[in-house]
């Protein structure tokens, strides 16, 4: 074996040219192939790292007919969590958890930390330990019993430097100090990336009350039994929701007409559901750039072995067995494909590396994106089955071998086949096709990306500068101290140079979004009729100005919509058509039911809001997808909140706009925080990341694949003509005009060319809905995107037919038939 591998190296070093061409290619291929596997397996294969996480299964309301929700919703009601609690028997824990974010002093200055709560049962459902310290007991998740938090391993080391002895410290935290019971392991990661600290969650008996069914807000996961499944789990669930329905009767007419029901999913499916599709979307393409460049390299092998025909009978013909010289030839193999899988593993690493900075980081689970052994393994298995192909190439050559033909040739050229050729113009055909695929559907996200980019969102980012600010419970106790510090706040950023406006709001477009349900006045939900569920904004005076929202109807919020004045919203142009079609609503009244009883009419206790303004319609969820159910707007008077985002428009340089931002905000309240300091065009541009990384990714695997089908196409073409070097000698030589030599091989690429058309055009076809999926704005076989990618494939189809067609017009007829 050892002579072996020395034998092929040498080999491979005197065809050197054919080593590196195939070494070159492979790590490019397998790096792609590498790099989007290691994201694919991080994302969605790996087990979440939590012990037997196949069992933890996430339940979750939904309300698909509900108009004005989109998408699957992930969260659950406090009534549900104890009701499941009750009755289901599968699960061996359940578990509510919801984001939080606290200031914690880090290295002596504020800062705002992720955080979870977390019902005491989480840490014990999750089956982790803490490397110090406890886990939640029972008692407390009890309101007069939580002030206790776990440090992430993180966190630890930044507050205390890893010492041990902080188990019963008080650390300080928003406004409260909360003991420390335990810091959990380095490797411990769950709700999110960025999580540093874990807090018990208790709830109230408003919250626990019947009032509160469907007012989801928490997500609740349980842990299988064993001998449970997931179908069990729904059977259940069903059941319990079917009870529920005959106890509430008040709830039946809402939840039919909205399609409720609860959707039992394995956790880790819930988490990776947004980006699951493109990124097996990404695996395809980056397989279709290694499917092109392994054929690329059976190409050139078959070229090869066609040269190496009397070097293998020579051998042969010395005493070497034919299973010999096999071994030989797949040992020349393996060698050149595991040297092209170090290269690719290497590629992979640094398109890892440029990838974090087209928006990695935003995909779920991202710190867990990482090569191990197991994409290292997955790339030497494929780079192994690769050269056992190039080695059965060289093998299929070897076993045919007719040692008196190929030697009594004596050195002449050895034609191949009409089965080689064939098999070489194939193999071409689907390089074509493969490449047609990959270059239709980078052009068609580069097309969809513009067209989002085009969308007119409904606001003015340019020259909007963002800010988030939370009024803890100490410095601001009640109600009319949030409201006051809002209104200076507001005061003194308006007099900073350059601000033309300034104002808050609850949901910055792109940042999130929550729904509630309005009722019109004199509205009757009939049986079997979704209610409407708007996005429910609460904003300050200043902010739809600062935003560029214009104003339709009516007025905007002023500073006459105090806590003393009428109760009022402004809707939006989606909303007013839903409600009051061909109307004015100027001055029309609406409802928010308080509980699901209240969306059959109006009661004594109804707070009717009357409607002030109409302005214009916002994207509030992303570029792509318009709300249809609109949106309602708060005065922040009427509906205080105690943490909001700042929208602040400004004609003068954001730097400095941002500088004399913090500065006022010290002389308000030095111990305030101001987070997430973006301008409006940043929010835009993140919520564009995962098309934008998609796009870019697909882009390079069009770019590559149309040069290894460049590449293909030139050298079937070239090896095409040098084995019909006679017979364009005897042409030219009975006179055939060179136009007509070079038309002879320009046609027979033309010919491959048209064949990988074809084959792309059904391919196309067939992806069509998971290519859908993924655009905006277009349909998958567009005829103008078509067009462009016939043509581009074609420009470069025929540069790569131009050069041999060139030879083949060169032919020297004498020098050819005297050979000959």
């Amino acid at each position: 074996m050892i002579r072996d591998i020395q034998f092929g190296l040498k080999l491979l070093w005197k065809d050197r040219g054919y080593a590196a061409t195939a070494i070159l290619t492979l790590g490019i291929c397998l790096g792609v192939n590498a790099a989007v596997f290691t994201i694919v397996h991080s994302v969605l294969l790996k087990p979440l790292p939590v012990p037997d996480s196949a069992r933890i299964v996430l339940m979750s309301n939904q309300y698909p007919k509900a108009e004005g929700r989109t998408g699957l919703s992930i969260s659950s009601s406090v009534p549900d969590y104890y009701d499941r609690l009750r009755d289901m028997t599968v699960f061996e824990d359940q578990a509510m958890y919801t984001s939080t974010t606290l200031i914690v002093n880090v290295n002596d200055a504020p800062e705002l930390v992720d955080g979870l709560q977390g019902t005491p049962s989480l840490f014990r459902l999750l089956k982790v330990s803490p490397v110090l310290g406890r886990i939640f007991d029972e008692s407390e998740g009890q309101s007069d019993n939580d002030l206790k938090v776990i440090l992430s391993y993180g966190l630890w080391q930044q507050l205390y430097g890893g010492k041990n002895d902080i188990i019963g410290k008080q650390l300080r935290m928003g406004a409260r100090f909360r003991t420390i019971v335990g810091v959990m392991p380095p490797d411990f990661q769950f709700g999110g990336s960025g999580r540093r600290f874990y807090v018990p969650l208790t709830f109230s008996d408003q919250q626990k009350s019947d009032d509160s069914r469907h007012s989801n807000g928490w997500t609740n996961i349980g842990r299988l039994k064993p001998v449970a499944t997931i179908e069990q789990a729904q059977q259940q669930v069903n059941a319990l929701n079917a009870a529920n329905l005959e106890l509430f009767p008040e709830y039946k007419s809402f939840l039919n007409g909205a399609g409720f029901y609860t959707r039992v999913d394995r956790l880790q499916d819930v988490m990776v559901r947004s980006v699951r599709n493109t990124l097996y979307l990404l695996w395809g393409g980056a397989a279709f750039v290694l499917l092109i460049g392994t054929v690329n390299i059976t190409n050139l092998t078959l070229a090869r072995c066609n040269g190496r025909m009397k070097e293998l009978s020579t051998r042969l013909a010395i005493g070497a067995s034919r299973p010999q010289v096999a071994r030989q030839l797949m040992f020349e193999g393996l060698l050149l494909t595991l040297a092209g899988a170090l290269g690719g593993i290497l590629t992979a690493f640094g398109m890892l590396r440029a990838v974090e900075t087209i928006g990695l980081n935003q995909l779920p689970r991202a710190n867990e994106i990482q090569i191990d052994f197991t994409v290292i393994g997955a790339t030497l298995a494929v780079a192994v089955a690769i050269g056992a192909l190039i080695g059965l190439v060289a093998l299929a050559h070897l076993f045919k071998v007719n040692l008196t033909t190929v030697l009594v040739e004596d050195g002449r050229t050895v034609t191949s086949g009409r089965k080689a050729k064939t098999v070489r113009r194939v193999l071409v055909v689907a390089q074509v096709g493969f490449a047609f695929i990959l270059l239709l559907g980078s052009v068609l996200l580069v097309a969809s990306f513009r067209n989002l980019l085009a969308v007119d969102p409904g606001f003015k980012p340019n020259g909007v500068i963002t800010a988030g600010v939370y009024m803890g419970s100490v410095n601001y106790p009640n109600d009319s101290a949030v409201r006051s510090f809002t209104s200076r706040l507001l005061d003194s950023i308006r007099n900073i140079p350059g601000v033309l406006h300034a104002g808050g709001t609850t949901t910055l477009p792109f940042s999130g979004r929550s729904n509630n349900v309005i009722v019109p006045e004199g509205y009757r939900m009939r049986n079997g009729e979704s209610a409407v569920s708007p996005y429910r904004i609460t904003i300050t005076p200043g902010y739809l100005e600062a935003m560029g929202v214009p104003l339709l109807r009516g007025r905007l919020f002023d500073e006459h919509d105090s806590e003393t004045g009428p109760a009022v919203i402004i809707i939006d142009e989606e909303l007013a058509q839903k409600f009051w079609p061909g109307a004015d609503p100027i001055g029309k009244r609406a409802y928010v039911p308080d509980t699901p009883q209240d969306l059959t009419g109006p009661n004594d206790h109804t707070k009717w809001l009357t409607v002030v303004g109409v302005v214009g319609t916002i994207r509030l969820e992303d570029l792509a997808q318009r709300s249809t159910a609109g949106a309602y707007y708060f005065p922040t008077a009427q509906d205080v909140q105690r943490g909001f985002s700042l929208a602040i428009k400004t004609t003068g340089d954001p730097t400095d706009t941002i500088r004399a931002l913090r500065a006022r905000i010290k002389e308000l309240d030095r111990t305030m925080l101001l987070s997430f300091v973006r301008t409006m065009d940043e929010y835009t541009a993140l919520s564009l990341n995962q098309r934008r990384t998609t796009m870019l990714l697909a882009t390079g695997f069009a770019i590559v694949s149309l040069f290894l089908s460049a590449i293909g196409i030139y050298g079937v073409l070239s090896f095409l003509v040098t084995q019909r070097f006679r017979e364009i000698g005897i042409r030219i030589a009975l006179g055939s005009p060179s136009l007509g030599i070079f038309a002879l091989v320009l046609r027979e690429g033309a010919l491959l060319v048209a064949g990988g058309l074809v084959v792309g055009l059904i391919g196309t076809a067939w992806l069509d809905q998971v290519l859908q999926n993924q655009i905006y704005g277009l349909r998958t076989l567009d005829s103008v995107v078509t067009a462009i990618v016939i043509t581009i494939l074609g420009t470069i189809a025929l540069a790569a037919c131009w050069l041999p067609a060139r030879r083949a017009m060169r032919v020297d007829p004498v020098t050819v038939l005297n050979r000959q």
